[in-house]
């Protein structure tokens, strides 16, 4: 029958008729999750019914329900618990869509009120609501976070430990691989690896079985790499600079493989701390002091282009170092990149990145870059907050970056020129999908009409594949819609609206996921 049925059939035979049966039956219902709201409160549920206080809910939960009912009384709540407890753990999404096509709940139903009715009855159920930090989920986070799970309580405090050694690893390596420790992590392996990519600040590639990740947030090798160069370096290739920094982290003998020259130039083209620029990337981040020796080194390298060692080996000695010391600083330096492609004993050393700043720039970049600092400057608070619905912090600045002191402005979709009162900051890949980094990337919108574009876009009808505009799922039995796509593919979308990472367009070909696997 479900539990929604045989609640509504415990309550009929057991209240007794009057004026407010119906009623209390709504009000029992509401607490117990039967409705719309995600984390039903005896205050919410006094304001919703105009009943008085919570402890006149209290009072009437207890009358009504509590103190008639059994354990036998709701019999599909051991078919709810036996479903949850197959599991050690759940993603709360993949939890309700086994519980919905078991037909025990129906799709309008909350799950922490059910958890509720089950607390109620007696039932012990052992588990708890959590969120990606692995803290007690609240009525703020089941609003506010895409990712909340269930996990039986008696194991959080091992999972706890488990991902403190996960998030713990990129401090050294820069970017870790998770497999290192899958045969610790055990069963919990996908657990620690959805926790890692639901974090807010989380970067993750999954490429094959290999599961690189970072987070941006904590102290890191290649966070700290960035700091050092770019308080002496304008701009640099991206893929020089990982070149320079897989080379450092050779220097640091451990007992992990560090991460090859494409992840970490993948990272740091992505990074949050990063800018994208026509002449290579710029750092955005607080910036670090060199040390004497990498002083001299700069010093050094300001009279000079690309040398040999023997000519950085004879500077130095002059200088009064030691053999340890220069060779740290010339072929470990993150500052330093060699060119290893005549062999060993012809290697080339030269810096790292331009020092001089370049009036390369244009002022499309600038503004680019003016808005990213805004934008990023959000991400220490996280880019959602609660009042009585989910505010989007960053949505103002983007708006304003694509709208500001304009009157018209063309739909990057269809290429007509509107009023901006027609457009709408659309995001390329949908918000609930992106992490923080992407959420505060000012290439992350575009403007998109409201004539129909959006509305094709959002749900997939068409999709942008390079630079062209191309149809996507099926609209079937729609004759206006089809003429409107039909005029749509093909189209070339305008280079302004392309620029970010490609990674940003849907594909009705690819789940769309953080971690690009």
């Amino acid at each position: 029958m479900g539990i929604e049925n045989e609640l509504v059939g415990f309550l009929e035979s057991s209240i007794k008729d009057g004026a407010n049966k119906s009623r209390d039956i709504e009000i029992v219902k509401f607490y117990y999750g039967l409705n719309e709201s995600p984390w039903p409160t005896l205050e919410e549920t006094a304001s919703r019914f105009g009943v008085g206080t919570r402890e006149r809910i209290r009072q009437l939960l207890n009358s009504k329900f509590r103190d008639n009912v059994s354990k036998s009384s709701i019999p599909s709540i051991n078919d709810f618990l036996e479903i949850l407890q197959s599991r050690e753990y759940w993603l709360i999404s993949e939890f309700e869509e086994e519980i919905y096509d078991s037909e025990i709940i129906e799709k309008e139903s909350q799950l922490k009120g059910i958890f509720n009715l089950i607390d109620d009855i007696n039932l012990n159920h052992g588990y708890e609501f959590y969120t990606p930090e692995l803290k007690r989920a609240t009525r703020n986070s089941i609003a506010t976070s895409k990712n909340i799970f269930l996990i039986r309580k008696a194991n959080v405090k091992n999972i706890e430990k488990l991902f403190k050694k996960a998030q713990g690893l990129p401090g050294r390596y820069g970017i870790a691989n998770l497999t290192y420790i899958k045969e610790e992590l055990g069963q919990y392996y996908s657990l620690v690896s959805f926790l890692i990519e639901s974090s807010p600040t989380s970067w993750v590639r999954v490429v094959g079985d290999e599961y690189w990740y970072i987070f941006e947030n904590k102290d890191n090798t290649i966070i700290n790499y960035s700091e050092k160069v770019f308080s002496v370096i304008e701009h640099c290739d991206s893929s020089r600079l990982a070149e320079t920094f897989r080379n450092a982290l050779d220097r640091r003998a451990y007992k992990y493989p560090y991460p090859p020259t494409e992840i970490v130039e993948e990272y740091l083209r992505s990074s949050v701390y990063m800018v994208n620029t026509g002449s290579g990337l710029k750092f955005i981040g607080e910036t670090t002091k060199l040390n004497e020796i990498e002083e001299a080194l700069l010093s050094f390298f300001n009279s000079s282009g690309s040398v040999s060692f023997p000519e950085l080996d004879k500077y130095f000695t002059e200088q009064g170092y030691g053999r340890p010391h220069i060779l740290k600083t010339t072929n470990f330096s993150p500052l330093v990149h060699v060119d290893k492609t005549k062999g060993r004993r012809s290697y080339v050393y030269s810096l790292v990145g331009y020092r001089i700043s370049e009036e390369d720039g244009s002022s499309d970049t600038d503004a680019y870059e003016l808005y990213l600092h805004r934008l990023r400057a959000l991400l220490d608070g996280g880019t959602d907050e609660t009042r009585e619905q989910t505010a989007r912090k960053e949505q103002h600045i983007l708006q304003e970056w694509l709208f500001k002191d304009k009157t018209h402005e063309c739909c990057s979709v269809c290429g007509q020129e509107f009023s901006v009162k027609t457009l709408v900051t659309a995001h390329k890949k949908a918000r609930s999908d992106c992490n923080d980094a992407e959420r505060l990337d000012p290439h992350i919108v575009m403007p998109v009409c409201l004539m129909g574009c959006d509305y094709l876009y959002e749900n997939m009808y068409i999709f942008i594949d390079g630079n062209e505009i191309k149809r996507g799922l099926p609209f079937p039995n729609a004759k206006a819609e089809s003429k409107f796509i039909e005029d749509l593919v093909g189209r070339t979308v305008e280079s302004q609206w392309l620029l970010g990472s490609k990674s940003y367009f849907r594909s009705p070909n690819k789940a769309l996921q953080r971690s690009s696997r």
